[in-house]
């Protein structure tokens, strides 16, 4: 489904990144990977046994993602999908917020799309088609106590989508993915009672699979999703539907 196709993938080296990368090689796609640890990156180019690029960037700092795009345009003139996966998680009361921290989050969640997005868009404009696909997350619909800061970045995100897919309409596609609680190494710090909570206030019971969000992300990448833009899909299990 992916034949052919260009894609970049952030937070490449790990979780939600590194299923993607595995599902977008089994349907042919040509993979930029980006990470900040050289060893993931090249154990998953390993793994996937098919022709790759692997990157090295902070997407927090703007000077080393225009430098990542440099690397990339040596590589190929044209881009036709970008997952704007990488983030980082704070959790935190308001209080308690430092102004460091709150920057470094919106660095890595929020600005690093934005910066991501333009030189994306440029590229995407040669063959005046492409798709943007931002992870989000639940959080970032609902809400979360002691997590304000990080879900105000991933509310930040959705906005973005939604402007970003009237923007770059008709040619280029805006989608969002906010995921649940998935199982990952993000949630390995959450003790045992919470994940019992968590679970039972889901209504499938279970936390989402790493590869069941990137099939979804692959939705949006490919032409099975060709009439739809500026939508957030939920990958939840349902935790939205409820009061949480």
């Amino acid at each position: 489904m992916l034949q052919d196709k260009w894609a970049l993938i952030t937070g490449a080296s790990r979780g939600i990144g590194r299923a993607t990368a595995k599902e977008f090689a089994l349907q042919g796609a040509h993979l930029l990977l980006v990470g900040r640890d050289f060893e993931a990156l090249k154990t998953l180019q390993e793994e996937i046994k098919i022709p790759s690029n692997i990157f090295i960037c902070d997407v927090s700092n703007e000077q080393e993602i225009k430098e990542l795009f440099l690397k990339i345009r040596k590589i190929t003139k044209v881009l036709d999908i970008v997952v704007n996966n990488a983030g980082i998680l704070y959790s935190a009361p308001l209080l308690m917020s430092k102004r460091e921290d709150i920057e470094k989050v919106f660095a890595t969640n929020f600005y690093s799309v934005v910066h991501i997005s333009q030189y994306a868009s440029r590229m995407m404009l040669t063959k005046k088609q492409g798709s943007i696909i931002n992870i989000s997350s639940v959080m970032g619909i609902n809400g979360a106590s002691a997590h304000s800061i990080y879900s105000a970045s991933k509310a930040s995100l959705i906005a973005l989508t939604k402007s970003l897919a009237r923007e770059l309409s008709p040619h280029i596609r805006v989608n969002a993915i906010a995921p649940g609680v998935v199982d990952t190494s993000l949630i390995n710090g959450m003790s045992e009672e919470k994940k019992k909570v968590l679970k039972e206030r889901t209504p499938l019971q279970r936390f989402a699979k790493e590869s069941e969000v990137a099939k979804s992300i692959l939705f949006f990448a490919t032409d099975m999703s060709s009439f739809i833009t500026g939508e957030v899909l939920r990958v939840d299990g349902g935790l939205c539907s409820i009061e949480i």
